[in-house]
């Protein structure tokens, strides 16, 4: 029997944390579970290696991969990819600050003008990026891991008919959220309902000890606009009790954590010296400066993600859909979510009451219903494949 010549596509080339942990994930459970290769894609492709993450190819790459060696399966790797499109990724992989000058491009010119040059440009084979086609699941099995649905409703008539005609032909398709679930089900579609992928972090990068009274903060940018005196007032009165971490998780261009806590770290470091900025080389900083932490304030769905993993307390901000919709479904007891600028050291208070054994408990359980799901779409994939 031949074996298994598998690609996965996710948007693995751009310093965004959770992005980068998917092909993590997939090639801990791909050894154990086949002999075959499993290769990973992106847009334009990146070692990896200086990240912490696996070596990926880019489109053009994939496009050459299916000519010359066809796969035998897709795994569509996970995250937030349903909704992007060429001129997203080419967008978001460019650095923070000039996303701002090509953003203000769709201002002037059509989106679906710029995703089509953009797709061009980078020699792309789907009309998605990373959606495959209807005749790519034709030729062989295609599968989405834990994907998020929530956009679904959002794309234009087009690429939601071709989103949901590639949900429809896939070989397996699990989503993170319950507000997935039933977006899916108005479109006649069942999706099993399974924690994000990257709930196993803790078995990639073992737990650091614990630092009392240590905090992690993040945001974006984008969530940072208009509510900067607010967050310094919170930070500036959790600072007299915690030790905080400004943690860049996202630095990528539409993510610019940096820029954000930079402007946080300039006010806040004149009043006090209980306040850091962290700007991490890899993922397993990133996940470090999370599991030695008492508490995770941020926007980031996967630092939220982690710190559930390592039993931190978790204080998901307002404003991101799909970090309240995750927190919602599944830890809507032992995490709090939807907390406001002004609210953030209430918040904290929160946790406070929280049992930390409990928060343990609820990250392995977590942790080992997404091993399982992942194992699932592996096994339907080589089933075929």
């Amino acid at each position: 029997m031949t074996p298994p010549n598998v690609v996965s596509v996710g948007a693995f080339d751009r310093f965004n944390y959770g992005d980068l942990l998917f092909p993590l994930v997939l090639d801990s459970r791909w050894a154990a579970l086949s002999g075959g290769t499993l290769s990973h894609y992106a847009l334009w492709g990146a070692q990896g290696n200086g990240w912490g993450t696996a070596r990926s190819g880019s489109a053009r790459d994939l496009r050459r991969r299916f000519t010359e060696q066809p796969p035998t399966g897709c795994i569509v790797a996970g995250g937030e990819v349903l909704s992007a499109t060429w001129y997203d990724l080419t967008r978001h992989s460019i650095p923070s600050g000039f996303d701002l000058a090509v953003a203000a491009l769709h201002r002037s010119v059509p989106r679906r003008h710029l995703s089509g040059i953009c797709r061009t440009l980078a020699g792309g084979m789907w009309d998605l990026p990373l959606v495959p086609d209807a005749a790519t699941s034709r030729q062989m099995p295609v599968v989405y891991n834990a994907v998020g649905a929530t956009s679904v409703d959002t794309l234009s008539g087009d690429d939601r008919s071709r989103v949901l005609g590639s949900l429809r032909a896939s070989k397996y398709l699990s989503v993170r959220d319950n507000s997935s679930v039933a977006i899916l089900r108005s479109h006649g579609i069942d999706a099993d309902l399974a924690p994000d992928s990257a709930a196993v972090i803790d078995r990639l990068f073992p737990a650091t000890r614990k630092r009392p009274r240590t905090l992690v903060f993040q945001c974006s940018r984008h969530w940072l606009r208009g509510h900067e005196d607010e967050v310094v007032t919170q930070l500036r009165a959790l600072s007299e009790r915690y030790e905080i971490s400004l943690l860049a998780i996202g630095l990528a261009g539409g993510h610019s954590d940096l820029t954000a806590l930079r402007r946080l770290y300039r006010q806040l470091s004149r009043t006090t010296n209980r306040v850091r900025l962290v700007k991490p080389a890899n993922v397993r900083e990133v996940a470090a400066e999370i599991a030695s932490a008492d508490c995770y304030v941020g926007t980031s769905l996967h630092g939220s993600i982690t710190a559930i993993a390592y039993g931190t307390a978790v204080v998901g901000l307002d404003r991101i859909p799909k970090l309240s919709e995750y927190l919602a479904t599944w830890t809507p007891d032992s995490a709090v979510r939807d907390v406001s600028a002004s609210a953030i050291v209430e918040g904290v208070d929160t946790t406070e009451r929280f049992d930390s054994r409990e928060l343990v408990d609820v990250g392995r359980r977590l942790g080992n219903a997404s091993a399982a799901s992942t194992d699932r779409m592996l096994s339907a994939l080589l089933e075929v494949g």
